[in-house]
C-alpha cells in the first residue's frame, strides 16, 4: 500500500514536470480501480489510455470488463469486438473475448449471437471451465429443462474443482428445481451443501454465505442461517441485508430488543428501505413501547406511498400500506389516541382491507 502511495506522488511529480501520463501509466491506475470495485473511475484512466494508444489491448479489455460490471452492455460488446478484431492469433485470450462478449449478448438477451461466440470460444478451448460456467447459464436461460444447466456446470467443476463460484452457481439450479419438484426438499439440501463446499474454497465471499441462509431457512434451520449472519457481518460490516435477516430471526424467536438493533443498523446503512421500520415497529410494539412503534409505522406509510407513485405493483403495495394503517391504528389505540387510531382503520379500508372494518366496528362504533 505504502509503496503505491509513493509511486502515485512520483507519478504526479512526473506529470507535473512532463505534462501527463503515459498509456501504461493510466492502465496501471485503471487497473488498480478495477480490481477495487470502482468501475466508473477504471472507465476513465482506461479512456485515457485507450486515447494515447488505440490499440492497447489489455486497456481495451479492462474497459469492457468494467462496462461488463457496470451493465452497459452494448459497451462491452463493442470493445470486446475491438480487441477480437485486433487479435493475430486466435489463442486463449482470444477465447476469454469471446466468451466475455457472449456473457455481455445473453444479457441482452440475444441468445442467437451469444451461441456463436460460445461455439467459438469452445472451438478454441475445448476443455474450457470458465466457459462451461458461463454456458451453463445460457442453458438455464433458454431451456425448460434446467437440469441441462446443471450438467454443464458439473463439465465446469470436472475441469477444475477448486473454484467456489462453480458450486454456487449449481446450488442456484437446484433450488430452482426444488420449487417444482415433489422432492424439493432434496435438491435444496444438495444446494446447501454444494455452498459448504464453496464457503470452504472462499470463506470470505459474503454472496455464497447469503444464498447458504437463504436456503438454510427454507429448510427450517434458522440456527445455521445466523451463524452466516454473523461471519457475513463481521467480514463486511456495512452488509444490510445481513443485519435485516438477522433481525428478522430474532423476531421470529421473540428476541425483540436484538431485533430492534439490527433492524436500527440496517436503517442506519439503508435509510429508505421502509420494511426496516416496519419490522422495527413490530418489535417495539410487542415490548409495548408504542409511541416508538407508531413513530416507526409513520415512516413506513411515508416511503410506502412515495413508493406507490412510482410504481406499476400498486396492488402488493397497497395490501402492505392497508395491513401498516392497521398496526399504526392499533399502537394509537394502545397511546389512548382514539382520534388517530379511527382515521387509520378507515384509511385501511378504503385501501381495500376487511380487517380495517372490522376494526372500525370494534374501536369506533361504526
Amino acid at each position: 500500500m505504502k509503496a503505491s502511495v509513493v509511486y502515485f506522488i512520483l507519478t504526479l511529480i512526473s506529470v507535473q514536470v512532463f505534462g501527463q501520463f503515459t498509456a501504461r501509466e493510466y492502465y496501471k491506475f485503471g487497473k488498480s480501480k478495477f480490481d477495487d470495485g470502482k468501475y466508473f473511475e477504471a472507465v476513465d484512466f482506461l479512456d485515457n489510455a485507450i486515447k494515447l494508444d488505440p490499440g492497447y489491448e489489455n486497456a481495451i479489455f479492462f474497459r469492457a470488463e468494467s462496462f461488463l460490471a457496470l451493465e452497459k452492455y452494448n459497451l462491452a460488446i463493442d470493445d470486446y469486438t475491438r480487441v477480437i478484431n485486433t487479435r493475430k492469433t486466435h489463442d486463449s485470450y482470444t477465447a476469454q473475448y469471446y466468451l466475455k462478449r457472449a456473457v455481455a449478448k445473453m444479457e441482452l438477451k440475444n441468445y442467437r449471437e451469444a451461441y456463436k461466440d460460445f461455439s467459438v470460444a469452445f472451438k478454441l478451448i475445448p476443455e474450457y471451465a470458465e466457459g462451461h460456467y458461463e454456458y451453463s447459464r445460457f442453458k438455464y436461460l433458454t431451456l425448460k429443462d434446467k437440469s441441462e444447466a446443471i450438467r454443464e456446470i458439473n463439465k465446469a467443476i470436472e475441469l477444475d474443482n477448486q473454484v467456489g463460484k462453480y458450486y454456487a452457481r449449481r446450488a442456484e439450479y437446484k433450488a430452482h428445481i426444488s420449487k417444482y419438484d415433489f422432492e424439493g426438499n432434496k435438491y435444496l439440501k444438495e444446494a446447501v451443501s454444494d455452498l459448504n463446499i464453496a464457503v470452504s474454497l472462499d470463506g470470505d465471499n459474503v454472496d455464497f454465505r447469503q444464498l447458504r441462509s437463504d436456503y438454510n431457512k427454507e429448510l427450517g434451520e434458522p440456527a445455521e442461517a445466523i451463524e452466516d449472519y454473523d461471519v457475513m457481518i463481521k467480514i463486511n460490516p456495512d452488509r444490510v441485508e445481513a443485519y435485516t435477516e438477522r433481525g428478522l430471526i430474532e423476531m421470529q424467536n421473540d428476541q425483540y430488543n436484538e431485533a430492534i438493533d439490527d433492524f436500527s443498523k440496517s436503517i442506519e446503512l439503508q435509510p429508505n428501505k421502509e420494511y426496516n421500520y416496519r419490522y422495527r415497529g413490530l418489535c417495539k410494539h410487542n415490548i409495548l413501547d408504542f409511541g416508538g412503534a407508531y413513530n416507526d409505522y409513520t415512516k413506513s406509510i411515508q416511503l410506502l406511498q412515495e413508493e406507490l407513485k412510482i410504481t406499476d405493483d400498486s396492488i402488493k403495495l397497497k395490501k402492505i400500506l392497508a395491513d401498516t394503517y392497521i398496526k399504526r391504528g392499533a399502537a394509537a389505540t394502545s397511546l389512548g389516541n382514539t382520534f388517530n387510531s379511527c382515521s387509520d382503520f378507515r384509511t385501511a379500508y378504503e385501501l381495500g382491507s376487511k380487517i380495517g372494518l372490522n376494526y372500525l366496528r370494534k374501536y369506533c362504533g361504526i
